[in-house]
């Protein structure tokens, strides 16, 4: 057997394939681990077409020999192989990889063995080909066809959140591929499958480059250019857009880690792709920014798909904020500009409610520290333009300053102020507000005063305390301290006298 011939007979694959492999070198889009899965790929294919030639040859010798009842096998075992090495390009099943290549696993021996077992073919003494008489003589092209199987539903698992205008080109490839295939059998005729192999792999290719083009390589969402030729392509289909944005993104970037945050994005793309709902399309719009299109969806089916990927989002330690607007006449930006402005509004709600959760939790904390030390704690809390809403005297307070309860001393500020000495009162109030008016933070109270007990008595105070604000600089919560220093001041007067 000449090379020559070989090469001849299959020129065009050859070619389809070099080229192929020479292209992958200036790729931009497809990981490494998916090239090196292409070349893998194509070399299978050569060795499939060297082996298919090969074992061609041994058959018009007139006698049986080893070559042929090895070759016969190994390409066999060669068609499912190729398509677990496509299957594997892009990475889809790699939970499920031992499961794959079980059936390959198990086949290898019994078709190896085959020659002597007569479970599917075997060969006689004059090298004819021999099959069982059994639907088993068929299990070769089983086994074929159910990788096949395995490579279509993964492909479209993989690539589910696109339409079926992205995949329908590998679909309608690998369906005339299959049926090729199934009429050699049912026609009983022989054919090298590396010309059909190689065909399909290009396909296969230029639809990953194609996806992977449009895809936000994170995430594995649609990006941001297919966000963008979309709300003009389908302005017509899309009935409710969904804008989200993910909370405390450079937070966590900063304490934890890029990883830990690149972790966060694409646990919330899982999220908000909950369920594979059908039409519906999902893109990583910026940073930690989402879009969301519903083509052909109700209000009432939007809602609940956003309350399914709320709940989704529950299970994680992560929190989105969600505005969402119908669309009207095709007016798809008008619909996302209202849904941004949803989508803030919500976002400042819960990062207020975040805040204040950190607040009541440092209160809490700091209220426990007080009553064991035994001094007085106050707090105070303020509205979104910075003013004072509300204020509390803890009971410890009361009580060192000789009141029960709060109809005493009631919760206002006046309670407090109207009992400062005369001489310590400007200086005193003066501190406390320029350290609610310093938006930079780096001020804190910390004052010497005396103030009036009920009973009459003038006590010395040594106050201190800590302003929690929002992102902006404006105070959110002013919690505080006080303790009694009467003793102390004593002491330090009677030592200046002695002196």
């Amino acid at each position: 057997m000449s090379i020559a011939p070989l090469i001849l007979n299959n020129y065009i694959m050859v070619a389809e394939l070099l080229g192929l492999w020479v292209m992958l070198g200036s790729n931009v889009h497809l990981k490494k681990r998916t090239i090196m899965a292409t070349r893998v790929v194509i070399l299978l294919i050569f060795a499939e077409a060297i082996c298919w030639g090969v074992e061609r040859y041994t058959r018009e010798i007139g006698y049986l020999t080893m070559t042929r009842i090895l070759l016969t096998p190994t390409i066999y075992l060669l068609h499912p192989i190729i398509m677990l090495g496509i299957i594997d390009m892009t990475e889809s099943m790699k939970k499920h990889r031992l499961l794959l290549y079980l059936p390959i696993l198990i086949s290898a021996p019994l078709l190896y063995s085959s020659q002597w077992t007569h479970l599917f073919y075997w060969f006689d003494d004059h090298n004819l080909y021999i099959s069982a008489d059994s639907i088993l003589r068929y299990y070769p092209y089983f086994l074929f066809f159910l990788y096949v199987i395995a490579f279509v539903g993964s492909f479209f698992y993989r690539y589910a959140r696109y339409g079926t205008a992205e995949r329908k080109g590998i679909l309608i490839s690998v369906v005339a591929a299959s049926v090729g295939a199934l009429l050699h059998v049912i026609f009983d005729i022989d054919a090298d499958y590396s010309t059909l192999f190689a065909s399909l792999l290009l396909i296969y290719y230029l639809s990953l480059y194609v996806l992977t083009a449009k895809e936000d390589p994170l995430t594995h969402l649609m990006n941001r250019q297919c966000y963008y030729a979309d709300s003009e392509n389908l302005k017509e289909h899309v009935t409710a857009v969904v804008s989200v944005d993910m909370n405390d993104l450079k937070k966590i970037n900063d304490t934890q880690g890029h990883a830990a945050g690149d972790h966060a994005l694409q646990t919330v793309a899982e999220c908000l792709t909950v369920g594979r709902v059908k039409n519906k399309k999902v893109y990583r719009i910026g940073g930690d920014e989402y879009a969301i299109f519903y083509l052909g969806k109700t209000e009432e089916q939007v809602k609940r798909d956003i309350e399914l990927m709320q709940a989704a989002l529950a299970q994680t330690p992560y929190v989105c904020a969600f505005g969402y607007q119908m669309v009207q006449k095709g007016e798809v930006e008008q619909a996302m500009v209202s849904a941004d402005r949803e989508m803030y509004s919500n976002k400042a709600v819960l990062k207020n409610t975040r805040e204040r959760q950190i607040a009541a939790y440092k209160e809490a904390t700091i209220r426990v520290m007080h009553e064991a030390l035994g001094s007085g704690m106050w707090s105070m809390e303020f509205d979104d333009e910075g003013k004072m809403r509300s204020v509390e005297w803890s009971p410890e307070f009361r009580r060192m300053v000789g009141y029960t309860d709060e109809q005493d001393f009631p919760n206002v500020l006046e309670s407090w102020s109207d009992l400062l000495h005369p001489e310590d009162k400007e200086r005193v109030l003066r501190e406390f507000q320029d350290t609610i008016d310093d938006y930079s933070g780096q001020k804190n109270y910390n004052v010497e005063y005396r103030l009036q007990v009920k009973n009459g008595e003038w006590r010395w105070f040594h106050a201190i305390g800590r302003l929690l604000r929002r992102e902006d600089g404006v105070p959110l919560s002013y919690v505080g301290m006080f303790v009694d220093i009467t003793d102390q001041k004593m002491v330090q007067k009677a030592a200046t006298e002695s002196l």
